[in-house]
């Protein structure tokens, strides 16, 4: 439970990132180098969180995995 909890919550995290860059999943994927299929998927909680893309979505959002643990990012409002 804890660790489905903790991806929903870094989902979460990344696409209040993403809306407070005002970026869409096109620019959040290419800025984070992967795909936007790949992206789209982890933003959404559907796919594991594997610490590679994790890696490459903190660089590209410029945040660190650090900052996801220690405290939330504001909700967006979507």
């Amino acid at each position: 439970m804890f660790a489905e909890d903790a991806g929903k919550n870094i989902a979460r995290d990344i696409l209040a990132k993403r809306m407070q860059k005002e970026w869409s999943q096109a620019q959040a994927a290419e800025a984070c180098e992967m795909s936007e299929r790949a992206y789209g998927e982890i933003e959404r909680g559907n796919s594991d969180s594997h610490l590679i893309a994790l890696s490459k979505i903190c660089k590209g959002l410029e945040m660190t995995l650090n900052e996801r643990v220690a405290e939330p990012v504001e909700e967006a409002a979507c």
